[in-house]
């Protein structure tokens, strides 16, 4: 545990450059959300751009380790590399989940100044829970392909891979809406809806640890 974190702290002092630059995109993002107070939806936007905010952020940390070539530097000591693997997972998660509190505590401030009311917690928790799922599938998908190939490269892969998922779940769509296959929100029984910030737990997680899997055969194979 104390490998992991003297890993994390190291991480932490790296990033620490981009600390003014979280501030600004924070009272960018406070701005946006005070002039635009009165607008529907505009806690949503808030918190998911915390949390997307928070999260990418943490992911320079992998280019200040490739610079540095700090993974041979690193595996001279005597650890495994799971807790390199875990010290970067926890890093990235942790930041993500930050994100999406700070995004909370933002809407409400907003809300309180800008609507006179404190907005419903549960609607901001559940947009919370969305937005960390929304990005857990990025960052998921971008750790491994820095892992394979860099940092440069590794976005690139990432962006294609997303790119790949929008077009499948758009084409989805289409097919669905040309074969008059409509589904509702609103037909989901009760039962199910107030499961489902649950479901996207779960599913955030095996998402994470899938992704660490495959995120250690490659480092493995290194």
């Amino acid at each position: 545990m104390n490998i992991i974190k003297g890993l994390l702290i190291k991480d932490i002092l790296q990033l620490k450059s981009y600390w003014k630059t979280t501030i600004i995109y924070i009272v960018v993002f406070t701005l946006i959300g005070i002039t635009q107070g009165t607008s529907g939806g505009v806690e949503m936007v808030i918190i998911l751009m915390l949390t997307l905010g928070f999260g990418m952020f943490t992911m320079a940390s992998f280019n200040y380790d490739e610079q540095a070539k700090a993974d041979s530097y690193i595996l001279s000591f005597p650890l495994d590399i799971k807790q390199v693997l875990v010290s970067k997972y926890i890093l990235v998660i942790s930041a993500t989940v930050i994100g999406a509190i700070v995004g909370i505590i933002f809407s409400i401030i907003i809300d309180i100044n800008t609507k006179a009311f404190f907005p419903d917690f549960g609607v901001l928790l559940y947009v919370a829970i969305g937005s960390i799922f929304c990005i857990s599938i990025i960052e998921a998908i971008q750790i491994p392909c820095i892992y394979k190939w860099g940092s440069e490269k590794g976005r690139i892969h990432t962006i294609i891979a997303i790119a790949l998922i929008f077009l499948i779940i758009g084409g989805l769509a289409i097919i669905s809406q040309n074969n008059s296959i409509i589904f509702s929100i609103n037909a989901v029984p009760n039962a199910v809806d107030s499961f489902l910030p649950i479901f996207l737990i779960i599913l955030t997680a095996l998402i994470y640890y899938t992704s660490y899997k495959f995120s250690y055969k490659i480092y493995e194979s290194k």
